[in-house]
């Protein structure tokens, strides 16, 4: 698909993260009896996005069966520490989205990845979804408001940190993918370096601009406290933390490398 000189424009795609649909719409109709007010909100909600950007070219992206990371997981059980259980209308809104909207089914990998790939080939497009870890990836971003957070308007994310006045570390690109190397990420059970958090990491990286000074700046707190453990403990947080941009020709996901020249 060609970009057009405007932006947005209707030929713009939007990447839906349905995983976070299922679980928003999931949990917000715990309590409501009716499948036909849940199938209402959900095309309403997808609908007024569409007429915000002015496209009707949109694609649902679902996580299916097998997740490579699972294989790279040594420290700790990636996503080991999920217990809680899956809402009530969760599989009625899967198959309904399968069924009735432009939706893919991801196997051996995340919906995340899906969408930076197509983010990554087509310039053209726009993720739509409030998960921090994508925003790793270099692109347009939306974050829509939910019942605790605001909408955070329409963003090309380049390389950057920023610390906020509430101490909170934001980023974009590969900053923030430094950023979380050193942090590591609860969510998905991930562990970076201990004593890490928002402040210190900014601290680590603030000076940084390219790439490769992100990089030896991880990589010298990675050799003090991990020794010669470093290497191994880098390339395992590279793997789970990394947003899969291409594909090798067999279909594996191509990961993470070191910056060109180190």
């Amino acid at each position: 698909m060609k970009a057009s000189t405007e932006f947005p424009n209707p030929e713009t795609r939007l990447l839906f993260d349905g995983d976070l649909i299922l679980y928003q719409k999931g949990f917000k109709h715990e309590e409501t009896p009716s499948w036909g007010i849940i199938q209402a909100d959900i095309d309403n909600w997808i609908e007024g996005i569409l007429d915000k950007f002015g496209t009707r070219y949109y694609i649902i992206y679902l996580t299916g069966k097998g997740n490579f990371r699972d294989g790279k997981a040594v420290t700790l059980p990636y996503k080991g520490n999920r217990t809680k259980p899956k809402p009530k209308w969760y599989r009625q809104i899967k198959d309904y989205l399968l069924s009735c909207h432009p939706t893919e089914l991801i196997s051996g990998m995340e919906a995340d990845d899906a969408i930076a790939i197509e983010m990554t080939s087509n310039p053209n497009s726009i993720h739509v979804g409030i998960d921090k870890d994508i925003w790793m990836v270099e692109g347009w971003h939306y974050r829509y408001a939910t019942h605790n957070s605001p909408e955070v308007p329409l963003e090309l994310v380049k390389p950057h940190l920023k610390l906020n006045d509430k101490g909170k570390l934001k980023g974009g690109g590969y900053g923030w993918f430094y950023a979380q190397m050193l942090m590591g990420d609860r969510t998905d059970n991930i562990q970076g370096v201990k004593g890490y958090g928002d402040k210190k990491a900014y601290k680590t990286l603030e000076g940084c601009e390219t790439e490769a000074e992100y990089y030896l700046a991880v990589k010298q707190v990675y050799d003090e406290v991990c020794g010669d453990d470093s290497e191994a403990r880098i390339r395992e947080n590279a793997d789970l933390l990394w947003m899969v941009r291409e594909l090798h020709s067999n279909g594996e996901p191509v990961l993470w490398e070191k910056p060109n020249g180190i």
